[in-house]
């Protein structure tokens, strides 16, 4: 049995090629979007960990006195991954939502994804709106009752900070704003 299998690589090879040549060509397949450099060079404004201060929301449900937001690279550097944490007295105490970020080729469009400590997931498009601006708007699913809601994020890269506004999106795609928040880069 082994020496057959032996003589057969080489054919096994020699069948495969072709199939292999063709996943390994630079040209897009139809329908695929080459990833964009202003996605890229978003994603790399991104990296790292941002804080925000907490001040103006806090309360006895939510004593937190800032928010972290932390992005790393994904593979290949072509997506970023992060998280966002509570901080209380100088101590990150946990994380609340992980999120992905990626170019989809296929839709030509980037993506932003999280999932919530509870189980929620949200997902939606992330589009630029101008210079270092950029919006999110995105579905959210509720595991526990399945119910679904539509958040909206408009942020700016200024000053050396993010600033976030965040929103709620009715049925009809009325944007009411939430929060805001100035995020800095601590390290």
């Amino acid at each position: 049995m082994k020496a057959l299998t032996m003589k057969a690589l080489p054919l096994l090879l020699l069948l495969l090629a072709p199939a292999l040549a063709a996943q390994t060509t630079s040209s897009p397949s139809v329908g695929s979007a080459p990833i964009p450099e202003w996605v890229l060079d978003e994603m790399a404004q991104m990296i790292g960990r941002w804080e925000a201060d907490n001040s103006a929301y806090q309360s006895d449900n939510e004593p937190f006195d800032a928010y972290g937001i932390e992005w790393m690279w994904g593979l290949g550097q072509k997506s970023v991954v992060g998280r966002l944490f509570a901080i209380q007295d100088g101590e990150d105490i946990g994380s609340f939502w992980q999120f992905r970020q990626y170019w989809h080729p296929g839709e030509g469009k980037v993506i932003a994804f999280q999932i919530g400590s509870d189980g929620s997931v949200g997902i939606g498009e992330h589009v630029r709106t101008g210079d270092n601006q950029s919006e999110t708007l995105q579905t959210f699913y509720d595991p526990t009752n399945g119910s679904t809601y539509r958040t909206g994020h408009r942020t700016e890269f200024r000053d050396g900070a993010q600033h976030t506004q965040s929103f709620n999106v009715d049925e009809n795609g009325t944007w009411t704003e939430r929060r805001s928040y100035v995020f800095r880069k601590v390290d």
